[in-house]
């Protein structure tokens, strides 16, 4: 993971989406268990052995249909407290992360994201690497392969991004934990490399640095789809090549995609004056690229690009926020 203060916000994400999901998901099962036995008593046409069974199920349901709403309305209240959390500035002393970093100390809430982060990179990879199998010509069992080396590295980065949820590390400790994870991904990369061999090795390291602008037209072209303007697969590659080359060829001053401080001094990083340039070359960086965008786009598709643009900027400099307080001197 080239950013692991970015990988902890979307290590948080997953996890309230996750705990969310899960709760839902049990809730949602139940009640569609419970309609359906209850239907089959109103027609009280079978024997009264049959009609007692049911009854008798019909209870076991409610009551494990009562037991399930109470877990998920009281993991909504911790849900909600969290997402307050998540927004609120320090004040005496307190770290606004403190709830969230009890919950990540939990091994069977680390357990259930992990499988969470797994069911959510699986199909990811799928996605976002589809056209690099292709371009190597990948058999099914040599693709099965790098997706699981990809995902074993994605998930070191993960894994980092839930340890540095405790917020009683020091800047020295995230410093010692960005090496870790940095041997552990180099680590992997070198399988990837011996598993490619030289000559794929260069495609694949020039592919993953387009990925994260892969995503972001993924993001785009999901929310169009099904609409009167969908984006062509040509207009998906073109856009994210586009992407790509605007985005490593613009100046920035104050650039969070690829670096981590090697002093673990997040908080210098994430610092008030670094995150209003970084907004300012950001809103300067979209604006120019709208216009790169238009010759790919329809002027609808163009349209709705400067609305996604927008909102996607307003996350992510939410998200800088967000870090800023987490890696705050707790003395501030």
């Amino acid at each position: 993971m080239k950013n692991i203060a970015i990988a902890i916000l979307l290590v948080a994400a997953i996890a309230l989406g996750a705990v969310c999901l899960h709760q839902q998901t049990q809730l949602t099962q139940t009640q569609s268990q419970l309609a359906s036995v209850q239907s089959q008593l109103k027609k009280k046409s079978e024997a009264d052995e049959k009609t007692m069974f049911a009854e008798s199920r019909a209870k076991m349901l409610q009551n494990a249909l009562t037991e399930t709403a109470a877990a998920a309305g009281e993991q909504s209240k911790q849900v909600a407290q969290l997402q307050k959390s998540l927004v609120a500035t320090k004040t005496n002393g307190a770290n606004p992360f403190g709830e969230m970093s009890k919950m990540f100390k939990d091994p069977a809430m680390k357990e259930m994201i992990k499988s969470q982060q797994k069911a959510v990179m699986g199909p990811m990879i799928d996605k976002q690497y589809a056209a690099l199998f292709q371009q190597l010509n990948m058999t099914q069992e040599q693709a099965a392969t790098l997706k699981d080396l990809l995902q074993k590295k994605m998930l070191a980065g993960a894994d980092a991004g839930m340890s540095m949820m405790d917020g009683s590390l020091d800047a020295a400790q995230r410093a010692d934990l960005a090496k870790q994870t940095k041997s552990a991904t180099d680590d992997y990369d070198a399988q990837i490399k011996q598993f490619l061999g030289d000559e794929n090795y260069p495609a694949f390291q020039g592919y993953e640095k387009t990925v994260p602008d892969r995503m972001t037209v993924s993001q785009f072209s999901d929310q169009l789809a099904g609409g009167a303007s969908p984006l062509s697969n040509d207009q998906q590659q073109q856009l994210a090549v586009a992407m790509n080359d605007a985005r490593t060829s613009f100046k920035w001053t104050t650039d969070y995609s690829n670096k981590n401080p090697s002093s673990g001094d997040y908080a210098s990083m994430f610092s008030e004056d670094k995150i209003n340039q970084f907004t300012s070359e950001k809103e300067q960086f979209d604006q120019q690229f709208l216009t790169r965008a238009q010759q790919i786009l329809t002027p609808e598709q163009a349209a709705a690009f400067q609305q996604f643009q927008t909102a996607q900027r307003q996350l992510q400099i939410m998200g800088m926020k967000m870090a800023a307080n987490m890696f705050a001197p707790k003395s501030q």
